[in-house]
């Protein structure tokens, strides 16, 4: 719904962590999202690669938003992450999460990071989440 977006992408516009490293919002729809960022060097671990911590913010960004894109306060049940690839530094990082299942209580998600050059796609992260959705809206005035 369109109200539902709405309320998300304020709450979103105000994270200062997000904000702090970067994370844009390209897309989203009641069960698909798309966000990126750019690895910079504040990013970069002991040996001068991205930190693993940077490429779980993103895809944790990712599932916040779309975990709360239908007025209902959500919140993490489980999250686990398998790292693929390690990217460049200065690399676009791209997550794009989908849906795959909801009901009263938990939903069901999954996310693929990656970066593209020239074309190519490298998969660099998955990462399956679980959350528990509370039943309290967000904004009590707008329809759940």
């Amino acid at each position: 719904m369109k109200e539902h977006r709405e309320i998300i992408e304020r709450l979103f516009g105000n994270d200062e962590y997000a904000r702090s490293l970067g994370i844009v919002l390209d897309e989203l729809t009641d069960t698909k999202i798309r966000m990126h960022m750019r690895l910079d060097a504040s990013m970069l671990n002991f040996f001068g690669m991205p930190h693993g911590a940077a490429i779980y913010s993103l895809a944790d960004a990712a599932f916040s938003v779309l975990g709360n894109n239908s007025n209902n306060v959500s919140v993490a049940l489980d999250c686990s992450i398998t790292y693929h690839a390690s990217p460049e530094p200065g690399s676009l990082l791209v997550v794009e999460g989908e849906n795959i299942s909801m009901n009263k209580r938990t939903g069901s998600y999954i996310f693929a990071v990656y970066t593209e050059k020239g074309g190519d796609r490298t998969r660099v992260a998955t990462m399956k989440s679980v959350s528990f959705r509370t039943g309290r809206p967000i904004d009590p005035d707008v329809e759940q």
